[in-house]
């Protein structure tokens, strides 16, 4: 006897195109699919709520990789490979705006910058020495003056004097961007459904048997995986590994000394002000193995460690209390670009977004229409 009604299965069947993952990538992508085929019906599933593993745990940046970010990614990949990611970064985020506007997602163009902390001189000198390098190299995507060197002093904290600020950089609400991705998919005609585990599937000559948890099975014409830092769930073999980014929120603080959004630490810290809160995350280069989990929790390590970042060199001498801390399931590999492509006929995969699925998401929903439709260039 089965434990899912007759109506349940009535309702999930006869899909053609089931997309795994309600995040950013998986609604858009769905939406794009809706779009191209409109006669088609596609169905999201997900088992989190509100595509719960990163999409609305993320910490509201529109950026596109700092300079000390994007020459250690060129120093762990290539030159062709990290300027092959920041343009679909760039890409993505003209898309995602175009679409939605400023105002829909509460974006504040503050522009974003690279900070180093006051015994980060030699570091910070370095990457202030390579800007003309990386300008040059980046010219052919965002034209001239990507990264500036900037003054710091006037921000209150305790850092080198010279910054780099990229100008077409700033925050969002991320709540805004979710909400409107989502009502987007819905309006195209896109089925969403939650507490939905998948936990295999099998293909056939005429489609795909999706298996889920209470045992009940989806039939879809084809299969997209949109599962990013869970894919190892589904797909062990995919080049993709978790990897968990904890976020804190102060208390209430009163007017801040800065605005804006701020990198640090080659990227591996990023902090903002939220309102007159301060928003700060990451730090996971302190225990990349350990980071490395499908574990949603936030761990007194980290929140101690950013803490005491914020104390000393946010808001020096000010002590602060989080009240609010959370963590999101990231998709991370060496090489840091996307996968996107048909993993077997009926198959298709878009993960791997390194933590910059904002910026990515748009970029990836055209490229999967892209691929299932055949077109050369991926």
């Amino acid at each position: 006897m089965t434990t899912f009604s007759y109506w349940e299965q009535q309702c999930l069947d006869s899909v053609d195109w089931l997309v795994i993952g309600a995040g950013l990538v998986g609604l858009q992508s769905a939406r794009r699919l809706k779009e191209t085929y409109p006669h088609q019906r596609v169905v999201v599933v997900d088992v989190h709520a509100m595509g719960g593993a990163a999409s609305l745990r993320n910490a509201g940046f529109v950026c596109f990789g700092s300079a000390g970010e994007m020459l250690d990614e060129i120093h762990r990949t290539s030159e062709s490979e990290a300027l092959m990611l920041y343009d679909k970064r760039f890409q993505g985020i003209q898309r995602l705006m175009n679409r939605y506007g400023a105002e829909r997602l509460g974006f504040e163009a503050t522009g974003g910058m690279e900070v180093f902390a006051g015994d980060e001189a030699e570091d910070a000198e370095r990457v202030l020495g390579s800007l003309g390098y990386l300008n040059e190299l980046l010219k052919s995507i965002q034209g001239d003056g990507a990264f500036a060197a900037c003054e710091t002093s006037q921000l209150g904290m305790d850092v080198y004097a010279k910054g780099v600020m990229a100008a077409a950089e700033g925050g969002i609400q991320t709540h805004l961007l979710y909400r409107a991705v989502r009502m987007d998919a819905v309006a195209a005609g896109v089925e969403i459904y939650e507490g939905m585990r998948v936990m295999d599937w099998s293909e056939h000559v005429h489609g795909v048997h999706v298996r889920m948890e209470n045992g009940q099975v989806i039939r879809s014409g084809r299969l997209l995986l949109c599962t990013n830092g869970f894919t190892k769930n589904l797909m062990p073999e995919v080049s993709v590994a978790p990897a968990r980014g904890q976020v804190f929120v102060t208390e209430a603080l009163g007017e801040l000394p800065f605005k804006g959004i701020f990198h640090a630490d080659k990227g591996y810290i990023y902090f903002r002000s939220l309102g007159d809160r301060v928003l700060i995350g990451g730090a996971r280069n302190l225990d990349f193995q350990g980071e490395e989990t499908m574990d949603m929790q936030v761990t007194s390590v980290f929140e101690d460690y950013l803490k005491r970042y914020v104390e000393s060199v946010v808001l020096p001498g000010k002590k602060v209390r989080f009240e609010y801390g959370w963590s999101g399931i990231m998709g991370m590999d060496n090489n840091r670009n996307p996968i996107i492509g048909w993993h077997s006929d009926r198959v298709c995969l878009a993960v791997r977004m390194g933590g910059m699925g904002v910026a990515l998401s748009s970029w990836v929903a055209e490229e999967v229409v892209r691929v299932v439709r055949g077109d050369e260039g991926i």
